[in-house]
C-alpha cells in the first residue's frame, strides 16, 4: 500500500512473511519488542515460539513490516498472529500477539495503513474475529486500535497462567 509520510515522501507499506532463515532478524525485533515493554526476555523459549509457528501455519502467521521508500526498502517491525477457535465468534479467531513498530517508524500512519492489511490476511485463513491485548496504561495505542473498530471487553479480564511442561502428565487417557 503507498502512502505519503508525514514528511511527504511516498512509502510502500508491505507485509512479507518471514522464512526460518530470517529468524534472526525476527528475533531481533521481538527482543525489541520486549525491551520497548519492559517484559522478561526468554531467548531460548520465544526462539522455539518463533521457529514454530513459521514452520506451522496453522498456528498462525507473522510478517514483517517493510517499507520501501525512495527505492529502499527497510524492515520498521513486525507482527505476529496466533489462531485460536471461538464458539462465541463462529469458528477460527486470531489474536494479535506482538504488533511492533521501530520508534522512528511511528506516528506516520504505517499502522492505520497495516491494519486493514492484516485484517484481509486473517480473512483469507479464515478468521472470525481478531483480538489483542494493550497495556491499560497506553492511552494512545488504546485509542489507536478503538479508532480501528476494535472493542474493549470491559466485563471482561484477560488472565494467564503458565503451565510448565514437566508439570503435565505423562499420559492422558483419551
Amino acid at each position: 500500500m503507498k502512502k505519503p509520510n508525514n514528511k511527504g515522501r511516498t512509502m510502500n507499506i508491505s507485509l512479507v512473511a518471514p522464512s526460518l532463515s530470517s529468524t534472526d532478524m525476527l528475533l531481533k525485533l521481538v527482543e525489541e519488542l520486549f525491551e520497548y515493554e519492559v517484559l522478561p526476555q526468554k531467548i531460548e523459549q520465544t526462539s522455539k515460539a518463533v521457529h514454530q509457528l513459521i514452520s506451522n501455519p496453522e498456528l498462525g502467521q507473522a510478517w514483517f513490516i517493510e517499507i520501501e521508500q525512495e527505492g529502499e526498502k527497510m524492515i520498521a517491525g513486525h507482527i505476529t498472529v496466533s489462531y485460536s477457535f471461538s464458539l462465541e465468534y463462529g469458528g477460527r479467531i486470531g489474536l494479535i500477539d506482538q504488533f511492533y513498530l521501530k520508534p522512528e517508524w511511528r506516528q506516520q500512519g504505517i499502522g492505520t495503513a497495516l491494519i486493514p492489511m492484516i485484517e484481509r490476511h486473517v480473512t483469507e485463513a479464515g478468521v472470525h474475529a481478531l483480538s489483542l491485548e494493550v497495556n491499560i496504561g497506553n492511552a494512545g495505542a488504546r485509542s489507536f486500535y478503538e479508532k480501528h473498530g476494535f472493542v474493549p471487553r470491559r466485563q471482561f479480564c484477560m488472565m494467564t497462567k503458565v503451565i510448565k511442561q514437566e508439570d503435565m502428565p505423562l499420559h492422558i487417557a483419551s
